[in-house]
């Protein structure tokens, strides 16, 4: 990755003098790049983003207007993140993966214990999905609009419903 201002668009946006960015990154309006971030060749960043401290975005990322990152979020090569999505930090996300609008990766417990989750690669969260803290959801899931991932998830399939439980095993991802 090259360092420096190698990206387009982004009137009123501040990027941070720390920060390292590949080639052809195109960002929207009013975001924030802090220090250290990393974003990978190809991405694309919609408006009103914050790429928080030691965060990295991987290459040919799409991320939505209003997504918020948490410090420290490893987010692998083209994955979508929708707008008003919420990735907590220290959440990995594996690559080739999709995470719905208004989802919600958390990283902590009601008692303040950090235990950032996980989304495996080519993975499907759906709108609204709520993943507690400390939950892994592995490689080639699919997660139904509005589940609530209350446990780690490792067998491929679709999940559904509150708390989130396998509906079937026969997709094609």
């Amino acid at each position: 990755m090259a360092s420096g201002k190698s990206y387009f668009g982004g009137e009123s946006s501040f990027i941070h003098s720390n920060e390292t960015f590949g080639e052809n990154v195109t960002m929207g309006k009013f975001c924030i790049v802090e220090e250290d971030a990393v974003i990978g060749s190809g991405t694309l960043i919609s408006d009103y983003v914050k790429i928080p401290v030691g965060s990295i975005v991987g290459e040919g990322c799409v991320i939505g207007s209003y997504v918020r990152l948490g410090r420290n979020c490893k987010i692998g090569n083209r994955v979508t993140i929708k707008c008003h999505a919420v990735i907590s930090p220290d959440v990995q996300v594996g690559d080739d993966s999709f995470i719905g609008p208004n989802s919600i990766l958390l990283h902590a417990t009601p008692n303040g214990e950090h235990k950032p989750s996980r989304v495996g690669s080519n993975c499907f969260i759906g709108t609204g999905v709520y993943v507690n803290p400390g939950v892994e959801i592995g490689d080639d899931i699919i997660v139904g609009s509005g589940a609530v991932v209350t446990k780690s998830i490792h067998v491929k399939g679709v999940y559904v419903g509150t708390p989130a439980r396998l509906k079937h095993t026969k997709i094609r991802l």
